[in-house]
């Protein structure tokens, strides 16, 4: 079965699924049970099974248990269906009351985050291939200790050869802090290329004013810092792609927490407990 058509039968069950859910639903409001009962506790087995995706990676047991891609699946589709629930849920309108207004405040961060994830997590990897060479992320920063060092002793030559600062000065007042970390992060997230612009412009305008033996490192130079915004790039996305979870998980289990004691005040209010 094709990517294509695997997701059109995801799509087509989830909305069949949710179609069931809100007849059930409005079927018990006219028969008098209380609807938001069910949907609470769909929402919260729901949640639940959603956060094993998150335990199936430390769990040796359950990784075992069906295929990554599978667990995927399950897990964004299933996230869909509790955004449905969720509006079922809350009837349609705006929540009340500080715990309400909370819970739905993390419901909606958790299922954002998640469709964020999903957009970057399908978006970014293609993105990567296209600018420079595959590259371990946790490998970068020595990567960019390596270029400081090519690009400082290119500086040094550069003195020593032509009997000129110009190099070294530019370096200084425009360089130095480039290759001392990654730079531009949020260019290379939103796709801008401003800031290799930039410092490419000031290469630009430096050129007129050397010689022929100062162009020579001048262009070695410039290649040196293509090179770091090539990194700079990988180091932005992946971890982009890294680092989204960081908030997406500790959400998740806010709201589990949140939507316990939502539950026990429920019962308890209601006088099922």
């Amino acid at each position: 079965m094709t990517f294509t058509a695997r997701r059109n039968r995801n799509i087509l069950i989830t909305l069949l699924v949710g179609a069931v859910l809100l007849t059930t639903t409005s079927v018990y409001d006219v028969s008098l049970y209380q609807g938001p009962f069910l949907t609470g506790w769909l929402l919260l087995t729901s949640m639940l099974l959603l956060s094993l995706y998150g335990v199936r990676k430390k769990l040796t047991m359950l990784s075992t248990i069906g295929r990554s891609a599978a667990w995927v699946q399950f897990h964004v589709y299933l996230g869909y269906l509790c955004i449905g629930l969720f509006i079922i849920h809350i009837g349609f309108r705006v929540p009340d009351g500080w715990l309400e207004i909370m819970l739905a405040l993390l419901f909606v961060l958790v299922a954002g985050s998640g469709v964020l994830g999903i957009v970057i997590s399908r978006g970014l990897p293609r993105q990567l291939t296209r600018k420079g060479e595959e590259v371990i992320f946790e490998r970068i920063p020595q990567f960019i200790r390596d270029l400081r060092m090519d690009a400082e002793n290119l500086v040094v030559n550069s003195v020593t050869e032509t009997n000129s600062t110009t190099i070294h000065d530019f370096y200084a007042s425009n360089l130095r802090a480039y290759f001392e970390r990654p730079r531009h992060t949020l260019d290379h997230i939103t796709g801008s290329t401003h800031g290799l612009f930039t410092l490419l412009t000031e290469f630009d305008n430096m050129q007129r004013y050397l010689n022929d033996k100062e162009k020579e490192f001048s262009n070695q130079l410039r290649d040196l810092v293509v090179k770091k915004d090539e990194l700079d790039f990988h180091h932005a996305l992946q971890g982009l792609l890294k680092g989204w979870l960081f908030v997406h998980v500790p959400l998740i289990y806010s709201l589990l927490l949140v939507a316990v004691v939502h539950l026990v005040l429920v019962y308890a209010f209601s006088g099922g407990m």
